[in-house]
């Protein structure tokens, strides 16, 4: 320091002092002054204390204005908010039109009723992340983003109240009206104005009128790319960063021009050789529509769709078992929640992943194969099947399509719900779907196909007997006897029929056990059916039949399949047994003997061999006029079999109506 300037300020110094020295008696005249002021400060002390008591006085009717919350009350008026939170939390997740939504808001209008019956009114005080009864705290919100209390505090909403009187339908509409503010971006979104536009009835607020935005949560610094100094001079030096960054940005659509050699910059710079992006057209009116549907369909984002893909890649990665079953547990449940909003799509996605993510962890580890397996059963499960109907049944399913691509993986185990749907006449469309899939996967699963028949109604029972019949496997065709004594007689005729088109010894064996049916029309259909494969039981038992003595009494058409049959054997027997049919004669009733008379006729003309045609012959002397013709007829036809080239003679063709006339 320089000594010059170090002496002056020494002077300045002690010439200040004596001023300071001066000011000193000063100050201890005011002291007097400052004591006798005390006194009276002292007497002001009585008044003050006068009117005390009347402050005192006052004090219980400001307890009365302000009475202490009910500890009862605030707790209910918690759980109600509680379960506000709960529903509110659900419409984020899922659309209004999911199941889920629809009963969680009901769960809180049940709960908001009650609360109202009780107390009329259920004023919300609403904090930045907390809501408040009473001046007491019955809710704490999350962090600012997730913060219930905080989408309504930000646009200055300050009180939230409900009214006796709310019903579900305003509730609904106060949810979804919260719902879509809370997707808006912060700076699009005033929920008090989507509150004011729908004037709710019994869901009043209050607001503050001038509301800072900035004022709430952390404050944000203002982020700027440019230095201002710079910036103002006119001129800014770019990083390589800045740069590489103008580069990308400097224009939307860029095209690789360079290849084209189109509107290059040919000049020097940061910006040399970057093709000038095209000019963006302004949206037109038609065009909006399809915008706002995108950016709707974009904001939808498929949570759980997201949650099933992270899923998978954990159960992938994971090493410890316990880890394991506990998120192949939480995969189950997400299969079942899936299933309930209809989503057959994902539902079916997830049982072939399952599948392919077994094959390829199988070999590591069987238990955590088995775990999986169990998602894919319990998807088999009755439970889960009765509840496949019962959303079909409600009109829940929306596309048949992966509707039954669902059901085709469950295989035989869906049955009943296509049962259900073939036996339901709204929707002739999905009806025929049924039956495609009953014929194809009918011919995997015979048994779980014929226990399905039994079960059902019998136009669905008939549908399945006649999908039998085409299906060329014969080895479930022993099930069929169980239909044997099905009270419903058509059911009864088209297993006879499925039967005869198997043709073996085990369908003659179950179609015998027809043969003693009651009903006529059943054993002469059963007797046509029945094919001839040189099995004794079975001729000995229709030889038995012909030769009872009610026989002649037997219905014609009966009694001429049980010949045909016998007349299918072409034994010398059986033409015997016919001869002494056409040769007996009764004076009296003689119309049924003549019956079986024609009937031996026709199986005569069956059998085609030599000894029939004698027969015939011996038959053409007999005096019956009605017998002669038959036997004509049956001998032509004998002989146009033997020489097919022949045209056939009209006179056949005569008898036949004679016989037919007789």
């Amino acid at each position: 320091m320089d000594p010059e300037n170090f002496k002056d300020q020494k002077n300045t110094a002690e010439q200040e002092k004596p001023q300071s020295e001066q000011q000193k008696p000063e100050q201890e005249q005011q002291k007097p002054e400052q004591e006798q002021q005390k006194p009276e400060q002292e007497q002001q002390k009585p008044e003050q204390e006068q009117q005390k008591p009347q402050s005192d006085e006052e004090k219980p009717t400001v307890a009365e204005e302000k009475p202490k919350a009910d500890p009862v009350e605030v707790k209910k008026a918690g759980n109600v908010i509680q379960f506000f939170k709960k529903a509110f939390s659900l419409t984020k997740l899922y659309p209004p039109e999911n199941p889920s939504v629809a009963k969680s808001i009901d769960l809180f209008n049940n709960q908001i009723g009650a609360f109202l019956n009780e107390y009329e009114e259920l004023s919300i005080e609403v904090g930045e992340f907390s809501f408040s009864y009473k001046g007491e705290i019955v809710f704490q919100g999350e962090e600012r983003r997730k913060s219930l209390p905080f989408l309504f505090y930000r646009d200055g909403l300050r009180e939230l109240s409900f009214h006796k009187g709310l019903d579900k339908g305003e509730l609904h509409e106060f949810f979804r009206v919260i719902s879509e503010v809370s997707d808006l971006p912060a700076e699009d979104a005033d929920i008090v104005n989507s509150i004011w536009e729908k004037n709710f009835v019994y869901i009043r607020y209050y607001s503050i009128d001038e509301f800072l935005d900035q004022d709430i949560g952390e404050p944000t610094e203002e982020i700027s790319i440019f230095d201002k100094m710079g910036f103002g001079k006119g001129k800014v030096e770019m990083t390589p960063d800045d740069e590489e960054l103008f580069k990308k940005s400097l224009s939307l659509g860029i095209e690789e021009g360079r290849e084209k050699g189109e509107g290059e910059d040919e000049g020097e710079g940061p910006g040399a050789g970057i093709v000038a992006g095209t000019t963006v057209s302004a949206v037109s009116k038609d065009e909006i529509p399809e915008i706002a549907s995108m950016i709707s369909e974009s904001r939808k984002t498929p949570h759980m769709a997201e949650l099933i893909s992270l899923l998978f890649e954990l159960l992938f990665c994971e090493e410890k078992e316990e880890q394991f079953a506990a998120i192949s547990d939480v995969l189950a449940e997400c299969h079942q929640i899936v299933l309930e909003e209809s989503d057959f799509s994902l539902g079916l996605s997830i049982l072939k992943r399952i599948e392919e993510l077994k094959k390829t962890i199988s070999a590591k580890s069987e238990e955590r194969a088995k775990l999986l397996g169990r998602i894919s059963d319990n998807a088999k499960a009755p439970d889960s099947i009765a509840n496949l109907r019962k959303i079909y049944s409600e009109g829940r399913v929306t596309d048949f399509d992966t509707f039954f691509g669902y059901l085709e993986n469950l295989g035989a185990g869906a049955f009943p719900v296509v049962a259900a749907i073939w036996e339901d006449s709204r929707f002739p469309f999905s009806r025929q779907k049924a039956l495609n899939f009953l014929k194809k996967i009918g011919k995997q699963d015979l048994n779980s196909f014929l226990n399905l028949a039994r079960d059902q109604s019998a136009s669905l029972t008939r549908e399945i007997l006649s999908i039998l019949a085409t299906i060329s496997e014969k080895t479930e065709i022993a099930h069929l006897e169980d239909f044997v004594n099905h009270p419903d007689k058509a059911i009864r005729l088209d297993v006879i029929h499925a039967l005869g088109k198997s043709g073996d010894e085990a369908s003659n064996k179950i179609l015998l056990r027809f043969l003693s049916d009651k009903d006529t029309e059943i054993r002469t259909a059963a007797l046509r059916n029945l094919k001839y494969l040189g099995d004794d039981a079975t001729l000995d038992y229709v030889k038995q039949m012909a030769h009872e003595k009610d026989f002649r009494e037997k219905s014609k058409r009966e009694k001429e399949a049980i010949l045909l049959f016998l007349a299918s054997t072409k034994s010398g027997e059986v033409s015997a047994f016919l001869r002494s049919i056409l040769g007996k004669r009764k004076i009296f009733f003689p119309y049924k003997t003549n019956e079986t008379r024609l009937c031996a006729v026709s199986a005569l003309g069956v059998m085609a061999i030599p000894e029939a045609a004698d027969i015939l012959k011996e038959g053409t002397k007999i005096r019956n006029k009605a017998i002669r013709n038959a036997c004509k007829y049956a001998l032509g036809k004998i002989a146009s079999e033997e020489e097919p080239e022949e045209e056939t003679k009209e006179e056949p063709k005569e008898d036949s109506n004679e016989e037919q006339g007789s």
